[in-house]
């Protein structure tokens, strides 16, 4: 019997030009404690689920992520997708699957796709370069559920992006939290209960 598949797709930025981001790297800051391991939910989330299969991969050049890049990377990492499948995206892999679903839909329905702190199309807190979207409709004939977290709270997609979804996926599952902020919390138990735990 096939494992059940997890696959989750990670954020990154984006910028409208090469000097915009030659610009951002400039005059970064760095936290000292930040260049130390961090961990997130993401390896937390697989180790709750050692019967499943938890793909987790690196979207190229995600500090100057480029829509095409990660497309055509996907694409490749699609054929080992079943519609079984649950994909998860994080932040800007909320956005990519969005908007790669709405222009390549697949042949067979997913199980499920989680949107986690998903931009759309405000850039008050940074370019969303070619990932931004105009509507997010199509993604409906992309899997069985759809599913859209957002925290009240988060610092980096304004939760006035949660509406964007919503409207255009009315029939959506809504999961608002008031304290996540981006979902950058060690464990994500509410997740985890969604995937059937």
């Amino acid at each position: 019997m096939d494992r059940q598949q997890i696959c989750i797709i990670g954020g990154g930025e984006t910028f409208n030009s090469d000097a915009d981001f030659r610009k951002w790297l400039a005059g970064l800051e760095l936290d000292y404690n930040r260049l130390f391991f961090g961990q997130d939910w993401r390896p937390w989330l697989a180790k709750q689920l050692p019967e499943y299969d938890v793909l987790q991969p690196q979207m190229p050049n995600k500090q100057n992520a480029k829509y095409a890049d990660w497309a055509a990377y996907f694409s490749k990492i699609l054929s080992f997708l079943r519609p079984s499948a649950t994909l998860v995206g994080l932040s800007l892999g909320s956005i990519f699957l969005a908007k790669y679903f709405c222009e390549y839909p697949p042949t067979e329905k997913f199980a499920r796709i989680i949107l986690v702190a998903a931009p759309y199309d405000d850039e008050t807190q940074g370019s969303l370069g070619d990932f931004k979207l105009t509507s997010a409709a199509k993604l409906a004939g992309a899997a069985n559920e759809i599913h859209l977290f957002h925290s009240k709270d988060d610092p980096v997609v304004p939760f006035t992006e949660l509406a964007k979804y919503q409207r255009d996926l009315p029939e959506a599952g809504v999961h608002v939290f008031e304290d996540k902020q981006h979902f950058n919390q060690p464990e994500f138990t509410e997740l985890l209960e969604l995937l059937g735990r």
